[in-house]
């Protein structure tokens, strides 16, 4: 059993089913393992001004790829929520440009 449970948005849901077979592995292979171990996630903290995401996110890189996910941490319910999933080749200043607003 993981440490957190896990959830997905509609968009992240969308983005990771047009994903190729390998991608889509490592990406759920991922999100696995920051279930399992969330103190490997990092606090996003922009670089930029006009890259601030419109809530508060935690990020991790996916291993072989240009894949980032972005997602929210709830200590208290012990939940990750994957919310976005980001591309390394993306001009920064615009990363959260294509992020669905948040309920």
């Amino acid at each position: 059993m993981s440490a957190y449970e896990v959830l997905y948005a509609r968009q992240f849901h969308e983005q990771l089913m047009v994903l190729p077979d390998s991608v889509y592995e490592r990406v759920e292979h991922s999100v696995d393992v920051v279930a399992d171990n969330p103190g490997l996630l990092r606090v996003y903290d922009s670089p930029y001004e006009a890259a601030v995401p419109p809530l508060d996110l935690r990020w991790y890189y996916v291993p072989h790829t240009h894949k980032v996910i972005y997602l929210e941490q709830d200590e208290q319910a012990r939940q990750l929520r994957m919310l976005f999933l980001g591309d390394t080749r993306e001009d920064p200043r615009h990363r959260f440009d294509r992020m669905d607003s948040v309920e």
